[in-house]
């Protein structure tokens, strides 16, 4: 039985996907770190809507550096983007992603397609799933 809590949650999990969400296609994939990753056989794509979240950051590079040598400093530019999945949606999949697995927002111009880096479950049974971008072959 689900608790008042729980309920809630449902419920604001649903509003904020129907408010931002936006569909997704998770491509299971199998592979080793030496092999460009194929399509799992055993786990058939499935459509996901979710929230999908990409912010840009900076990293300094900062080295070892004494007095006046090395006076500035390398910036990175990066992305960090996320597609986080209701617990609801989760239930619905009938698998659990797997690092590696590919999303790719059909809706989205262009297609872009994102490899699974990590998966980061909630207590509440969401999914935060910690992606890289692909290049992929047209």
């Amino acid at each position: 039985m689900t608790s008042a809590f729980d309920a809630l949650d449902a419920l604001v999990s649903g509003a904020a996907v129907a408010g931002f969400g936006e569909e997704a296609v998770l491509i299971p994939r199998r592979g080793n770190q030496y092999v460009e990753a194929a399509a799992d056989a055993d786990r058939m794509a499935v459509r996901v809507r979710g929230i999908f979240s990409a912010l840009a950051a900076t990293s300094d590079f900062r080295g070892q550096s004494r007095g006046g040598e090395f006076g500035g400093t390398t910036r990175v530019l990066s992305e960090q983007t996320a597609f986080w999945i209701a617990a609801a949606q989760v239930a619905e999949l009938g698998f659990r992603p797997a690092k590696g697995d590919q999303v790719r927002l059909p809706d989205r111009c262009g297609s872009p397609c994102y490899a699974i880096a990590a998966i980061h479950p909630t207590s509440m049974g969401d999914l935060n799933l910690l992606l890289v971008r692909e290049d992929v072959a047209e």
